[in-house]
């Protein structure tokens, strides 16, 4: 008969293995990313289109050089605010949710980014970020919804030709 004490000795010995913060897997492994998107889904309001952020596995983040940080939707609001900003050497940085990983921002210098019919994006240019080293997600996304694979630059392209930004951000545009 087994004792109580050598039973709560084998789970919290258990417990301790289970919740060490060493791990050993391979480090591609995409577990080991960190959660970085601190978007509120449902609650943060977008920058550009003063709606709610909703549409988990999209949206953007632009930081600015004082610190000030600008959340988004999706890409092509994110791409839009920056087309609109009258400064853009005041911006730091640029991220947008890996829709692969869901919970991580990437530069978008790292990001490829599908345009396809197949998959809807939240403003309607159909563009979903991609991990452009994660080369088996680009090949399995691309299998399910074909389309065509754009830099950032050919991004900021499609929403200057798409949208009119010549008036204010939100009202400007028509989604």
């Amino acid at each position: 008969m087994i004792s109580r004490i050598t039973i709560f000795s084998f789970f919290a010995l258990f417990l301790a293995v289970a919740c060490t913060k060493d791990d050993t897997r391979n480090t591609n492994d995409v577990f080991l990313y960190i959660n970085s998107v601190d978007i509120d889904y449902g609650t943060d309001i977008c920058s550009f289109t003063n709606k709610p952020i909703e549409t988990v596995r999209y949206g953007g983040k632009i930081t600015l050089m004082n610190g000030d940080v600008h959340k988004f939707m999706s890409v092509e609001c994110t791409a839009g605010f920056y087309l609109g900003m009258d400064d853009k050497s005041t911006v730091k940085q640029i991220e947008i949710v890996d829709f692969a990983h869901g919970q991580q921002y990437l530069p978008v210098e790292a990001l490829v980014f599908l345009q396809s019919k197949l998959r809807p994006s939240p403003n309607g240019l159909f563009l979903t970020a991609i991990d452009n080293s994660n080369r088996k997600m680009k090949e399995y996304i691309y299998d399910a919804y074909p389309g065509t694979f754009m830099s950032w630059e050919e991004v900021l392209g499609l929403v200057q030709e798409e949208w009119d930004l010549s008036g204010t951000k939100a009202e400007s545009t028509s989604f």
